[in-house]
C-alpha cells in the first residue's frame, strides 16, 4: 500500500526498470517502456487501449506465477524456505528496520488487509520454513552433514534434485516417504529441466523414486533426523516466534486450517489434507495460538484499524537478530 501516490504507477514503474535490466541490448528494453506506458494510460484512452490494460491485469499475474512460482522456485534452490509464493529467493530475509516499516506501512494504510504464513497454495508450511531457516544459522554443518550422507544411498539423478530433497527431508522431519516422492515429483516436473507434466521421462522419475527411497527417506537419511533433533530447540524458537509475530502485527491474521498447532506441511495436495478440529495434539503453538486470539478477542480496539504500531530497538552485537514491537502501547510482542 502507498499512501501519497497512486499505487500501480510506483509498482509498474519499478517492474518496468527492473525488466529492462534483463536485456543484453539496451534499445531492445525500450519495448518494456512502450508496455508500461500502455498499462498506465499513457499511450491513449481508447478502446483497443482499455482493452489491452485489461487483458494484461487478466494475464499478468498467471504469467508471473507459473514462469516465476511455479517454474523458477523448483530451479533455484540455495534454500527452499525463501522460494515462497510472493517471496524473493534473492533477498531470503530482511532487518528489523525493514519489517517495522512494513508493519507501519501496513497499520497506516491497510490495518483490515489479510496476513497469512501458512495457505492451500504455500509451497511449504511455515512450521516447515521455520526448520529450514535454521539451516542459515549453521551452514558449515549441513555442508560437512550432507557430504557424509550422499554417497550412502542411492545416487541422486541429477544434483539440483538432491540439495532439494536433502532439505525437504529435514523441513519436514519424520514423514512417510510417499508424501516426500510426491512432493519431489512435482517438483522436477515443475523445474522441467529432466522432465514435464506434459513429456514425462519414466526413467529419470523412477530414479527419483528410487534416490528418495533409499537415500533421505532410507537408512541415508538417519543422520540428518539426528540432526534436526539436535536443532529442534531452534526450531522450536522459530516456530513458535513466526506464531505469535502473525497473530500480532498490524493486519487480520489468517490462520490456515489445521496451522493452529505446529503444522507441516509439503506442496499440494500435501497441504490440503484433511484438518482435524480439534487439533489432537495442539502443544505449544496451539496454546500461543489460543492465547493470542484471545487477546485479540478481548482488546479489538489495541490490534484494529484504529491501533497503533511502535516498533522497539535493540542494542548491542545481537540488536538485528531482536524482533520487538507494541501495539497501541498496550501489547509487547
Amino acid at each position: 500500500p502507498y499512501a501519497s501516490v497512486d499505487a500501480s504507477a510506483v509498482v509498474t514503474e519499478e517492474a518496468a526498470a527492473e525488466a529492462k535490466r534483463a536485456f543484453a541490448v539496451p534499445e531492445e528494453g525500450e519495448a518494456v517502456d512502450v508496455v508500461r506506458d500502455l498499462v498506465l494510460g499513457r499511450a491513449g484512452t481508447g478502446p483497443d487501449a482499455v482493452e489491452f490494460r485489461t487483458r494484461f491485469a487478466q494475464t499478468a499475474s498467471a504469467l508471473r506465477a507459473k514462469s516465476v512460482e511455479d517454474t523458477a522456485y523448483y530451479r533455484y534452490v540455495p534454500l527452499l524456505s525463501a522460494n515462497e509464493v510472493g517471496g524473493e529467493p534473492g533477498r531470503p530475509a530482511v532487518g528489523p528496520a525493514d519489517f517495522h516499516a512494513y508493519c507501519a506501512r501496513v497499520q497506516r494504510d491497510w490495518p483490515a488487509t489479510g496476513t497469512v504464513v501458512s495457505t492451500h497454495d504455500t509451497k511449504r508450511s511455515a512450521d516447515v520454513r521455520a526448520a529450514l531457516a535454521v539451516l542459515t544459522e549453521c551452514p558449515r554443518q549441513w555442508a560437512e552433514l550432507l557430504a557424509g550422507v550422499s554417497g550412502a544411498g542411492a545416487e541422486a539423478p541429477d544434483a539440483q534434485l538432491a540439495w532439494a530433497a536433502w532439505q525437504t527431508v529435514f523441513g519436514l522431519g519424520p514423514a512417510d516417504a510417499g508424501r516426500v516422492r510426491e512432493a519431489l515429483l512435482k517438483h522436477v516436473r515443475e523445474a522441467g529441466l529432466h522432465t514435464s507434466w506434459t513429456e514425462q521421462e519414466p526413467p529419470y522419475e523412477e530414479a527419483v523414486q528410487r534416490f528418495v527411497a533409499e537415500g533421505p527417506c532410507g537408512a541415508a537419511g538417519e543422520p540428518v533426523a539426528a540432526f534436526r533433533q539436535k536443532l529442534e530447540p531452534h526450531i522450536r524458537a522459530n516456530v513458535l516466534a513466526t506464531a505469535l509475530v502473525h497473530l500480532t502485527m498490524p493486519g487480520v491474521p489468517d490462520v490456515y486450517q489445521g496451522t493452529e498447532a505446529e503444522y507441516r506441511a509439503l506442496v499440494d495436495p500435501d497441504n490440503r489434507r484433511p484438518a482435524h478440529f480439534p487439533p489432537p495434539d495442539p502443544g505449544e503453538k496451539g496454546a500461543v495460538t489460543a492465547a493470542a486470539l484471545r487477546l485479540r478477542a478481548r482488546r479489538p480496539e489495541v490490534f484494529g484499524d484504529k491501533a497503533t504500531y511502535e516498533p522497539l530497538a535493540a542494542e548491542g552485537p545481537a540488536a538485528e537478530h531482536c524482533l520487538a514491537f507494541t501495539r497501541s502501547g498496550q501489547v509487547l510482542t
